[in-house]
């Protein structure tokens, strides 16, 4: 009986999520899920342009559980270390459970090269475990990411992931990857507050606007508020610093499928 439940909810997240995004990208800890101008921060799949501003080497840990359900859970780690010529990270993610799983890795290399123009390449190979009997099949995917920081307040960043509309072809079976474009932007109103917007447009599926707002009533402190799609899914989470460590967590409720909740830890070192 669990197991007919965890193939129905399968289907469920193909037909309402897995053509906007790649079911192994686990969603964003930031307000209405708005990621690509989160200047300092680096989500191992999100804007690489995003790593070529970070001052500090940084380990994360991210953790997504898709509609209560472990089966439908997400691990992401992420690996940033910034040089004097080129800043590196890699990342690795994984969705599903033992019968089906889906598998990411990335290598990332990021610049910096004025003050307002930061650009960021990486490379993912994408594996599918479709069953014992089946087997595995993988695919190279890359991704190009572009940040500038127009002014002090205000940001912009794009992303494109899989820009080739790369398909995993194995024996009979043709996957479709999603060719994903991100653009964004983010206006630091006052110290403590900040709104964030982004389109997410997939090649195959309508355009998606999220937006929210970060407020921080301390510096260690951060509140976010936010939603997207249509029909509405709003998000709620917050965050915590302490030391070198950061905290942070979000749920979001879709309106057919239920509350998502995604959980990271974040070290600066």
């Amino acid at each position: 009986m669990k197991k007919c439940l965890v193939n129905v909810v399968f289907i469920l997240v193909s037909l309402f999520c897995h053509s906007q995004t790649a079911s192994v990208l686990p969603k964003s800890y930031f307000a209405g899920g708005v990621s690509v101008t989160q200047k300092g921060d680096w989500q191992g799949f999100d804007n690489p342009a995003l790593l070529a501003v970070r001052e500090q080497c940084g380990l994360s840990l991210v953790y997504e559980n898709r509609f209560a359900m472990k089966e439908l859970s997400t691990q992401q780690l992420s690996f940033s270390l910034p040089t004097s010529l080129i800043n590196i990270g890699v990342a690795v993610s994984r969705f599903g459970y033992s019968s089906y799983n889906e598998k990411l890795a990335g290598i990332s290399f990021a610049r910096t090269f004025d003050e307002l123009f930061s650009m960021g390449v990486q490379f993912n190979y994408y594996m599918v475990a479709f069953s014992r009997s089946l087997g595995s099949k993988g695919v190279v995917v890359p991704q190009i990411g572009l940040f500038s920081e127009v002014t002090p307040e205000f940001y912009l960043g794009l992303n494109v992931f899989n820009p080739m509309h790369q398909q995993l072809k194995y024996q009979e079976i043709v996957k479709d990857l999603p060719c994903l474009f991100t653009i964004g932007m983010q206006y630091r109103m006052t110290d403590s507050f900040r709104w964030l917007l982004q389109f997410d447009k997939e090649v195959s599926s309508r355009l998606i606007v999220r937006s929210g707002f970060e407020y921080y009533p301390t510096q260690s402190i951060v509140v976010k508020l936010g939603g997207y799609g249509a029909p509405l899914t709003p998000t709620l989470g917050c965050g915590v610093t302490v030391g070198g460590f950061v905290f942070d967590v979000n749920f979001e409720r879709h309106p057919v499928l239920g509350i998502t909740s995604v959980g990271a830890l974040r070290y600066n070192f």
